[in-house]
């Protein structure tokens, strides 16, 4: 599969090539989505794994270290 860019689109859509500018923007659009997808489940994870366990916080939030 070529790997279009925005370039692409400009160039087919001022060609009036609506064959490839449809291609072109749906490749376009696969990738952008697939990268904020796989951007989300990075974040995800580092908070799922990187978490404070919430006791944890609650002693340090109070002067006596009572757990509130």
């Amino acid at each position: 599969m070529t790997e279009y860019t925005i370039t692409d689109l400009i160039a087919f859509s001022s060609q009036q090539r609506p064959a490839e500018f449809e291609a072109a923007f749906n490749n376009v659009i696969a990738s952008r989505l697939e990268t904020a997808i796989n951007d989300r489940k990075i974040e995800v994870a580092q908070r799922m794994f990187n978490r404070v366990d919430q006791e944890e916080i609650d002693i340090e939030d109070t002067e006596d270290g009572e757990i509130t």
